[in-house]
């Protein structure tokens, strides 16, 4: 090197985020002028801030939860439905679908209703829960689910008028052998959840189907019976409920609903009722042609069509139908097309299909098909309650009924009651 030469500094790259950036050389032992741990700080500290950029833009990643095997598997089999009942609550109706997943039996013990601030709203357990849990089709309470089984339980929560929920969420408790395997697999034996979304839509509120006095409710919503538990598959995809707030009149007169032993229809008080339109609507199907059966007869269905004998079905409002069945055969009045409207009378009360006594079977859905469609709810906009039928209390043909007299308005007949109609 010359006399007066300048020797170049050494320099050293630092990397920041993948730009390269020359550093002086100090003079003294040859080191940089910034150590090398504080280029590797300066490296961290731009890093750290890219990724805080980052997690800023599109969110942090999601806790992750550890997770447990239980026995069950546990949902809803579609969203909640709400009615306010004739004793003045309001009922909100569904279904969980609970899949035994081991090897043993299990036993639910307790099904515990949460509103979101988990809040206990109702809990059910001991008789009750065994009668709400059921196999899925035929509708058999079960106390314990076999292995690899599937049931239905049913909810039916009681709140007072419009204080429902949103959505509820649940806490179950069951138990599977002592001793067992499964037993230290799935410690504690308790699920929580699922969470139930809760369908606050106003109840469809329409006039009574049928007038005059002493119409009692044999089959209705709110607690298990044949239209409350029935579950039907649709397309494999789905389980619908098609009857949830059915409903099956007869006629009650005193303590019975037909004189004599009840062996001919001519014989039940309801036979050859009149049926009414209960709005303004549209006649959108009927079927005709099938004749009465036999009292306490059953019968057999050949063809889908069978199920609901003698039929008329309205459209009322946009995706609401009402359907009547197991009418008398060739006492229909209207015909597919035909325009109605309330309080039209449309055929009269037999006992076609299967059915084990004449009666009207009368309900909302959301689709003009008795097997696919939802059960909606209703409320009828004015009736006298009259009184109730406690049928664990009744004596074979004879019904024992608590004697009442209420007016209610857009109210629902539930299942029991006695309805007197203008």
């Amino acid at each position: 090197m010359r006399h007066g030469e300048v020797r170049p500094k050494h320099r050293r790259r630092c990397v920041h985020s993948m730009v390269l950036i020359d550093e002086p050389k100090d003079r003294i032992g040859g080191l940089p002028a910034d150590s090398k741990g504080d280029c590797e700080m300066r490296i961290f500290i731009l890093m750290a801030t890219v990724l805080a950029l980052a997690l800023a833009a599109y969110g942090r990643p999601a806790k992750q939860e550890r997770g447990r095997p239980t026995a069950l598997l546990v949902s809803p089999i579609h969203e909640a439905q709400v009615v306010r009942g004739d004793d003045g609550k309001d009922h909100v109706e569904y279904e969980l679908l609970v899949v035994n997943a081991v090897e043993q039996p299990v036993t639910l013990t307790s099904l515990t209703v949460l509103d979101p601030a988990a809040k206990e709203l109702t809990r059910i357990d001991g008789p009750v829960l065994v009668a709400a849990t059921q196999t899925l089709l035929d509708k058999k309470p079960v106390a314990e689910i076999p292995a690899s089984a599937a049931v239905s339980v049913d909810v039916d929560l009681i709140v007072p008028p419009g204080t429902a929920p949103e959505r509820v969420t649940h806490r179950l408790a069951y138990s599977v052998p002592a001793g067992t395997s499964t037993a230290v697999f799935v410690d504690p034996p308790v699920i929580d959840g699922p969470e139930v979304a809760i369908n606050r839509r106003p109840a469809t509120v329409i006039k009574p189907p049928l007038k005059g006095d002493g119409w009692l409710a044999t089959t209705a919503c709110c607690t298990p019976n044949l239209h409350r538990d029935l579950r039907i598959v649709v397309d494999g995809r789905r389980i619908e409920t098609a009857e949830t707030f059915a409903v099956d009149w007869a006629l009650l007169k005193g303590d019975r609903v037909y004189e004599g032993d009840g062996a001919t229809n001519e014989q039940f008080y309801v036979y050859g009722a009149d049926v009414f339109a209960v709005a303004d609507g549209t006649v959108v199907s009927v079927q005709d042609g099938k004749p009465d059966a036999t009292p306490n007869k059953v019968i057999t269905p050949k063809t889908l069509s069978d199920f609901g004998g003698n039929e008329v079905m309205l459209e009322i409002a946009p995706k609401v139908y009402a359907v009547y069945g197991h009418l008398q055969p060739g006492s229909l009045r209207v015909k597919v097309g035909d325009t109605v409207k309330v309080g039209a009378p449309l055929a009269k009360i037999g006992n076609t299909g299967p059915s084990l006594g004449p009666h009207l079977h009368f309900g909302l859905l959301n689709r003009p098909d008795m097997f696919t469609g939802r059960s909606l709810p209703f409320v009828i906009d004015s009736y006298t309650l009259a009184g109730t039928v406690d049928f664990k209390a009744s004596q074979g043909d004879t019904l024992a009924v608590i004697s009442n007299s209420k007016q209610v308005r857009s109210v629902y007949p539930l299942h029991g009651t006695v309805q007197n109609f203008p």
